[in-house]
Order: C-alpha cells, then sequence, then structure tokens
C-alpha cells in the first residue's frame, strides 16, 4: 500500500464524495457558495492587484523617466566633470547610461506669467536616446539644447501656465547666483527660447525645464569642468540599492530617486498591499464556509466513517479522505477564479467601454493601465488552495476521531 500524501484509496472515496450529490441541501448550497466566493475573490484580487501594477508601471516609466534615478555627486552639490578614483559607472549593476548634470531651482518669466521650475542642465548628446523624453517630445526636439544657443525645453504644464510655445521667448531667474550692482545683488537670468515642449503625463511636467549643462555653468558663473554631478541610468529605477550600496572616495555621494519621489512610490505600494489585504479576507470568509459545510458533511458522514474504520482504514486515512473532500472546493474555485481573473483583466478595458464606465478614458486617459505578473497570479492561486487545505485540517481531524462503536449503534 503506497504512503504517499494522499493513498489512492483516500483520494478516489474523497473525490466520490466530492461529486456525489448530498442530501442536505443546505450543506450543498454552503459548499457551492465556499466555491464561488473563493473563485470571485481570486479574480477580484488578481484584477486590482494587476491595475495598480499597471498604474504604479506608469509612475515608474513617467516620472522616474524624466527625473535622475541615481546621483553621483558631493554634499556641496558639485563635482569635477572628470573625477578620479571613483569606479568604472558603466560597470556597475544595472546601469545603461551615465551623463553630466547640473541642477538648480530658478524662476521663469514670460511677458504674463511668473513660475517655479526645478532647472536641469544636461548634455543631449550623453542622454539615452531610448529614454521617455525622445519620445515624449510634443514638439521641438531634445537635441536642440546647444551651448551658447540659450535654448530651453520645458514641461507642458510650464508652458501651459506660461502661455508660450515653440519659438517664444522667456527669461530665466536663477536665485543661486547672485551678481552685485549699485541696486544690490541681482540674481542671475538670461532669455531663452523655447526650443522644445515635451509631455509625459506626471506632475513633472509641472516642474522641469531643461537647457544645455554649457549654458547652466555660464548662469551660475561655474567654470567648464565643473557639474553639478553624474546622473545614472538604470533599467530598473527600483534596483538603486544595488549602486549605491558601492563605496566612493572621501567627499562623494550617492543620491537616488527616493530622495525627492521616495514617499510617492510608498504610498502607492502601501495601497497596493491594503487591497490585497482586503481582497485577500474574501477568500478567507469563503474557507470559513469551507470549514462549516465540512463539518456538517462529517456529522452526516459518521456512520460511513465507522465503517471504513471498521474495515482498516486508518485515521490518517479517514483525515485525508476529508481534506481531498473540502479542498475540492477550494481548488475549483481558485482555479475559476484564475481564469476568470485573468478574462477580466486582459478585456478590462473594452469591457468597461462597453459598459461606459471607463472613467480613466473619460478623463483624458488612454484606458486604465493592466500589467500581469505571472508570480503574483501563481502566488494568489497558490495561496488560496492552501487557505482551503488549511481549512480542512479540523473537520477532517473529527473525522478522524470518529468512534465506530458509537456511530454505528443505532445504525
Amino acid at each position: 500500500m503506497k504512503t504517499g500524501l494522499f493513498q489512492p484509496l483516500s483520494l478516489a472515496i474523497g473525490l466520490r464524495y466530492a461529486g456525489s450529490r448530498r442530501s442536505n441541501r443546505f450543506v450543498s448550497f454552503i459548499s457551492l457558495f465556499s466555491t464561488f466566493g473563493i473563485a470571485i475573490g481570486v479574480a477580484a484580487l488578481m484584477v486590482v492587484i494587476s491595475v495598480m501594477n499597471g498604474f504604479e508601471g506608469q509612475l515608474k516609466g513617467r516620472i522616474l523617466g524624466v527625473i535622475p534615478h541615481v546621483v553621483l555627486t558631493s554634499q556641496a552639490g558639485r563635482i569635477d566633470a572628470h573625477p578620479e578614483g571613483l569606479p568604472d559607472l558603466a560597470k556597475l549593476p544595472h546601469v545603461v547610461a551615465t551623463a553630466p548634470m547640473l541642477d538648480s531651482e530658478g524662476m521663469l518669466q514670460s511677458p504674463g506669467q511668473l513660475t517655479g521650475v526645478s532647472v536641469q542642465g544636461i548634455d543631449p548628446a550623453r542622454w539615452p536616446k531610448e529614454d521617455i523624453l525622445h519620445s515624449q517630445m510634443l514638439g521641438g526636439r531634445l537635441d536642440s539644447l546647444k551651448g551658447g544657443e540659450y535654448q530651453i525645453v520645458l514641461g507642458q504644464g510650464v508652458a501651459r501656465r506660461l502661455g508660450v510655445g515653440l519659438g517664444d521667448p522667456v527669461r530665466l531667474i536663477l536665485t543661486e547666483a547672485t551678481r552685485f550692482t549699485p541696486f544690490g545683488r541681482v540674481p542671475a537670468q538670461r532669455i531663452f527660447t523655447v526650443s522644445g515642449i515635451f509631455g509625459v503625463g506626471a506632475d513633472v511636467d509641472d516642474q522641469i525645464a531643461l537647457i544645455a549643462l554649457a549654458d547652466a555653468q555660464r548662469l551660475l558663473r561655474l567654470p567648464p569642468e565643473t557639474i553639478g554631478g553624474l546622473r545614472l541610468w538604470l533599467d530598473d529605477p527600483f534596483a538603486a540599492d544595488a549602486v549605491i550600496k558601492t563605496p566612493l572616495p572621501a567627499g562623494y555621494q550617492w543620491q537616488d530617486w527616493r530622495r525627492e519621489r521616495g514617499e510617492l512610490f510608498q504610498a502607492v505600494a502601501m495601497e497596493k498591499r491594503m487591497m490585497g489585504l482586503m481582497l485577500v479576507l474574501i477568500i478567507a470568509v469563503a474557507t470559513f464556509n469551507i470549514l462549516s459545510a465540512l463539518v456538517m458533511v462529517v456529522t452526516d458522514k459518521e456512520g460511513e466513517v465507522a465503517i471504513l474504520r471498521t474495515m482498516g482504514m486508518n485515521e490518517a486515512g479517514i483525515v485525508r479522505i476529508f481534506m481531498v473532500l473540502g479542498a475540492s472546493s477550494g481548488v475549483i474555485g481558485a482555479l475559476f477564479g484564475a481564469l476568470a481573473g485573468l478574462a477580466l483583466t486582459l478585456g478590462l478595458n473594452p469591457l468597461l467601454n462597453g459598459l461606459g464606465l471607463n472613467l480613466y478614458m473619460a478623463a483624458g486617459g488612454s484606458g486604465l493601465p493592466v500589467i500581469v505578473e505571472p508570480m503574483q497570479v501563481a502566488t494568489i492561486l497558490g495561496g488560496a488552495v492552501l487557505l482551503s487545505f488549511g481549512a480542512t485540517l479540523y473537520p477532517a481531524a473529527r473525522a478522524a476521531r470518529v468512534k465506530p462503536a458509537e456511530a454505528l449503534r443505532y445504525e
């Protein structure tokens, strides 16, 4: 006789009980209800997690496509353009490109408006061609930024607030650099021409202005060999820890995107975890229905259990029978829920459009972002099955404790 987790006899009897019509209709209803409950919970969890993955992916691509992933700089925010004694940055894990940069806070003024911006001095020749900014230019080109020509590329939100378009002049004022005049300290300022407008669909459109690195150095009165830092692009911005753990010589330090945007992504991750927890509770409630239904089945089958015991089946065999019986509802529910969840997730936008409920598209989006992670699907499916097995332990143990003599006394 085989000694696996489920012996052939226990498995056959458990599946026969699962497929047979029960005399107690209430027990049948509870079992069916628990199966549907698990299916609905699994499907809902897959849909919600996939949509949350989509929003997180959009934030990562749009916001982290514009702000630096990692910057090598110093406490003062200024380093040599060709620093010595540093590790080979291009060979660090996850690093796909590097480029010098110089950032500052400033003000932009048009004939009728004034707004604050974060100014980035960049070298377009060393900017990665696959970067999101190249594909999200609404007008003009990023490589129009050339030293000495005083061109500027604006986010669409900044351009809208200033009421300017391509070719219009704007005055850039940098308060970090000042000069003394007979009228006192005057911030550095210069007229720039708008040569490009980008729109990535995030709040960075309202905050960022790009100018040539050489122009930023002139405005800040810095020599050509001084920059703000070396910007690193990563294949996955969330892998920044693998880079910043690299030791640096004295005077240098790492900065990553979490300094500016860490709280936003932590909030998104917390929201995803809380939504997942709420939907897991739905599955847990359904598994409690399995437990209650199985307890009633055990009471109904006491006579048959007693007969099996008198025929030589041990307690472990009885436990396996009722574990198969109870877990079958969970397995069936989890499988149907996973299939329904995948179908709903992949067809979510057409379904919402057909029902006229796609509020995200009505607000100007292209549809709800959806990213299905196979590992998450496997985890949800496996978790639902494990919860179902856990719900069978008490009823199965109770069935194993049935005393044949007492159960068959009135048979």
